[in-house]
């Protein structure tokens, strides 16, 4: 597949990285010499120093035979128009990457469904929200509108699920174990693991009893009932009107005066303050103290790692940071944020599933990228049709997690049979994707 990346930042670079692992014909454009220079001597494609919204660039590496086109360069004017040049000139469909939401309603978008405004301060500020509505998960990523859910939680030190293996504990019916992260490492659970104290797990199930799932655990939290936000951009802004939806009471402190009374006026069920989220004082006031959660979302990783770290000192029950540069990630462990969240990775699993086959119709990166969970279709004449489960040699770094049949929901056994139409959720670990498609695709 010829793949367009323009913009070689974070989002680009993390792109292009994994793609380039699974063979494609990607050509990289960037602005700025030094990151063009980066692409060029540490990945197996061509990078090219350049303005990606040049025609005559684009046209003299082929851009007609383009399949996808992603342009998420930190310039919304500038990935509008390079998409909008892209498919003016023959390539099949554009992603423009978008932080402001009023730039996708221009009409020259809206006029070609080729054209895709991705947003990934929304799918932020969505993740949050989820994570909001099951409390005690450290992720919650939902499915089948909702109805299933991944989540990620760490079982009580207390609860009676250790020293035995997983196929002789019982738990609500509905779910599965499908991930332990052990030493900073995921590993894919089997019949005979033996759950430790302090390891995160992963689990697939139905939403509606994910509260008596999470007590099997024993992990029970309290309903969220106030939040403090730093930060009035788009996620922080997009995150207070759908809380205040939710009679969650929400407090946003925002450093600018001008987008401080903006949001307050937009939306006036939630207590708006002028202040710096790294002010103590400032944090007092918006009552981080008594706060369920505390959402660091600037677009500052200094400022948001402070503000963390000063409201887990004045008492937040649960504080989530955003985070932009990769090192900043055990930067925020240091720091004793329960929940660090990366634009970078939420919209490249958003970005992966758009370039994968058409029997994937869902793809999320968890653990920092290291593993996925991918919703397949099952289409006639599948390699998973021929046998059960047991026998269709799934990649050993994989589970299937739940199928999806109609209106039924199943957490599959080994004597378990698809069917064409079948929607299957497999966690895997990242690199036995490529296996786990060629299970999947029709032959």
């Amino acid at each position: 597949m010829r793949i367009f990346i323009v913009g070689a930042g974070e989002v680009g670079f993390h792109i292009a990285s994994s793609l380039s692992r699974e063979g494609h014909d990607l050509v990289v454009i960037e602005a700025d010499a030094a990151r063009a220079k980066k692409v060029q001597a540490e990945l197996d494609v061509l990078g090219i120093h350049g303005d990606g919204c040049q025609p005559q660039l684009l046209k003299e590496h082929g851009v007609d035979n383009a399949d996808l086109f992603f342009s998420v360069s930190d310039g919304d004017a500038v990935n509008l128009l390079a998409v909008l040049t892209a498919r003016g000139l023959g390539a099949k469909k554009c992603v423009a990457r978008l932080g402001n939401p009023q730039y996708g309603e221009n009409p020259l978008l809206q006029a070609d469904p080729n054209i895709i405004p991705l947003h990934p301060e929304r799918l932020v500020a969505e993740e949050i929200l989820g994570l909001t509505r099951v409390p005690g998960v450290s992720k919650a990523h939902f499915f089948e509108d909702g109805k299933l859910i991944l989540l990620r939680t760490r079982p009580s030190r207390d609860a009676d699920i250790y020293g035995r293996p997983l196929r002789e504990l019982s738990g609500p019916d509905g779910w599965i174990l499908v991930g332990v992260e052990r030493g900073g490492k995921l590993t894919i659970p089997r019949g005979d693991t033996e759950l430790k104290p302090g390891r995160r797990v992963y689990a697939v199930g139905r939403t509606e009893t994910a509260r008596e799932f999470l007590r099997a655990l024993g992990v029970e939290a309290p309903p969220v009932h106030k939040v403090v936000i730093a930060g009035a951009g788009h996620v922080g802004s997009w995150l207070a009107k759908r809380l205040v939806e939710d009679n969650v009471q929400v407090t946003v402190i925002q450093r600018q005066a001008k987008k401080a009374l903006a949001l307050a006026t937009e939306v006036p069920e939630a207590l708006v303050l002028h202040g710096d989220a790294t002010d103590t004082g400032i944090l007092k006031e918006a009552g981080a103290a008594d706060a369920d959660y505390f959402v660091a979302a600037t677009q500052d990783d200094e400022s948001n790692v402070i503000s963390s770290y000063l409201a887990h000192e004045a008492g937040a029950r649960i504080v989530v940071s955003l985070y932009q540069r990769p090192e900043f990630w055990n930067v925020l462990r240091a720091a004793r944020v329960d929940i660090g969240l990366s634009p970078r990775l939420i919209t490249a699993g958003t970005i992966l599933r758009m370039v994968h086959r058409r029997e994937i119709l869902s793809l999320d990166l968890v653990a920092s990228g290291e593993a996925e969970v991918v919703e397949f279709q099952v289409p006639d004449s599948s390699r998973v049709l021929k046998a059960p489960l047991r026998k269709t040699k799934l990649p050993k770094d994989s589970i299937v997690g739940a199928v999806i049949r109609g209106e039924e929901r199943y957490v599959p056994d080994g004597d378990f049979m698809f069917q064409v139409g079948d929607r299957a959720l497999v966690f895997s670990l990242t690199e036995a994707l490529p296996a786990l498609e060629k299970l999947f695709r029709a032959r």
